[in-house]
C-alpha cells in the first residue's frame, strides 16, 4: 500500500472517529441541563464540520483533514469531561442544599416542639401553684371550722376571780362570766374566731361561718 493511501485510510479513519465522537456526545448533552450543555453543543458543532468532508477533499489533502478530524475530537472529548464534571458538582450543591433545607425545617420543628412544651410545663406548674394555694385556704378554713366546734377558749381571756377560799362560785350572779369580760371589754382582735362568730350570730350577720379571723372582724365592727 502506498503512502498516499495509508495517509488517505488513516484521515477516513479519523474523520469516522470523530463522527462517532459527536453522535454520542450529543446523546450526553440532551441529559444535562441547558446552561452547561452550552459549551458542549459548540464543541460538537465544531466536530461534526471536521468530520464532514468530501471524498475529494480526503484524497487531497489527508493529512490535513486527519489533523483537523482528531484536533475537533480532543476538543470534544474535553468539552464532555468538563460538561459532565459540572453537572455531577451541581448535583452535588443540589443535595447539599436540599439536606441543609431539611435539617433547617428539622431544627425548626424541634424548636417548636420544645417551646410548646416550655409553655405546657409553665401552665402546669401556675395551676400547681393554684391548686396549692386553695388547698392550703382550705387548711385554715377547716382549722377556723375545728376549733369552732370545739369551743376554743379566747386566748387572752381573763382567769377567774378565786373568792375568800380561793375558788370562784359558779352560782354567783354577781361575779362577771367569760363572756361577759369579752363581750364588754376585750377588743375584736383580741377574740378567737369562735367568739367572733358567736358575735356575729348574735348580730344576725349571714355568710360568716367561713370568713378568716381578719374579715370577721371587719364585718363586725362596720368596715
Amino acid at each position: 500500500m502506498s503512502k498516499s493511501a495509508k495517509q488517505e485510510r488513516a484521515a477516513r479513519e479519523a474523520v469516522d472517529e470523530t463522527a462517532a465522537a459527536a453522535k454520542s456526545a450529543k446523546k450526553t448533552a440532551k441529559k444535562l441541563p441547558k446552561k452547561i450543555a452550552r459549551p458542549l453543543n459548540a464543541a460538537i458543532d465544531d466536530a461534526r464540520d471536521a468530520a464532514d468532508v468530501s471524498k475529494k477533499k480526503v484524497r487531497s489533502s489527508p493529512k490535513k483533514v486527519a489533523k483537523r478530524a482528531r484536533a475537533a475530537a480532543a476538543r470534544l472529548e474535553k468539552a464532555v469531561a468538563t460538561a459532565v464534571q459540572r453537572a455531577a458538582e451541581k448535583a452535588r450543591l443540589r443535595e447539599q442544599a436540599e439536606q441543609a433545607d431539611a435539617a433547617a425545617r428539622r431544627a425548626e420543628d424541634e424548636a417548636a416542639a420544645a417551646k410548646a412544651e416550655s409553655k405546657a410545663r409553665r401552665r402546669a406548674a401556675a395551676e400547681a401553684e393554684k391548686a396549692a394555694a386553695r388547698a392550703e385556704l382550705a387548711a385554715r378554713e377547716a382549722d377556723d371550722e375545728l376549733a369552732a366546734a370545739l369551743g376554743e377558749p379566747g386566748a387572752d381571756a381573763p382567769e377567774d376571780t378565786p373568792d375568800s377560799h380561793g375558788v370562784t362560785d359558779p352560782l354567783d350572779d354577781s361575779a362577771p362570766s367569760v363572756r361577759a369580760v369579752d363581750d364588754l371589754d376585750a377588743p375584736l382582735s383580741a377574740l378567737t374566731v369562735a367568739q367572733l362568730r358567736e358575735r356575729a350570730r348574735e348580730a344576725g350577720l349571714t355568710g360568716y361561718s367561713r370568713l378568716p379571723k381578719a374579715q370577721l372582724v371587719e364585718r363586725l365592727s362596720g368596715r
